[in-house]
């Protein structure tokens, strides 16, 4: 029987990215690759604020439905580092309560150039840590982390390994 995973994030596992003008797909295509070897429900959303993916998350009947959750988020939370930290914190605690692994992915590492990003960041790896959840980080860090994502097309292979 395939195990159930639920994903929330932004961009990332949408599995399109906007280029000129336009919609185009992702050489990851990540949530296909999991909906071969998993029964996947991808409520990722361009723009999915954490409060959002909270609500969600506090909404569905979680625990009946998933044993695992993808969280890619931070990217619409620039604005509202203090916020983003304690309701990352309150949904790991939730699913962790609920007997759901969480599986933390990084910030895409084109936002890196951003300070505010950055600070998001620093908050995800120290939750990671903190929380003891199995992380994905996207690009070369020296930080402790479950899985380091160097090439684009690796990103898939890390899901699929830590799933």
């Amino acid at each position: 029987m395939k195990k159930n995973i639920a994903i929330f994030g932004g961009s990332l596992f949408e599995d399109i990215k906007y280029v000129k003008g336009n919609y185009i797909p992702t050489s990851m295509q990540a949530v296909i690759k999991l909906a071969k070897e998993y029964n996947i429900d991808n409520y990722s959303l361009g723009g999915m604020e954490i409060d959002r993916a909270k609500r969600l998350i506090h909404l569905l009947p979680m625990k009946e439905l998933y044993s695992d959750c993808i969280l890619a988020l931070g990217e619409a939370d620039l604005e509202n580092p203090l916020e983003f930290d304690s309701s990352l914190r309150e949904i790991i605690d939730y699913l962790q309560e609920q007997h759901i692994r969480p599986l933390l992915v990084s910030l895409p590492k084109e936002l890196m150039s951003d300070s505010k990003a950055i600070y998001i960041q620093d908050i995800i790896d120290k939750i990671a840590v903190e929380k003891n959840v199995d992380y994905i980080y996207e690009g070369k860090t020296t930080k402790l982390v479950s899985y380091m994502v160097l090439e684009e097309e690796d990103f898939s292979n890390a899901i699929l390994y830590l799933c």
